[in-house]
């Protein structure tokens, strides 16, 4: 079985995770706004240096 590719953060994905982090939402609500799994919301936030709550 192949494994799929990540999928691109379009922009205003990464504008949408910035806004919820900075609102207080934790990674399951931004997960889930997003469409993303929760590991996925954590790596970007970690490279784009946004510091969420658990």
């Amino acid at each position: 079985m192949k494994t799929q590719k990540p999928k691109q953060w379009a922009d205003r994905e990464v504008q949408q995770l910035s806004k919820l982090a900075r609102a207080g939402a934790g990674v399951s609500k931004i997960a889930a706004e997003l469409g993303r799994h929760a590991g996925s919301v954590r790596r970007m936030a970690r490279t784009i240096g946004i510091l969420l709550k658990k």
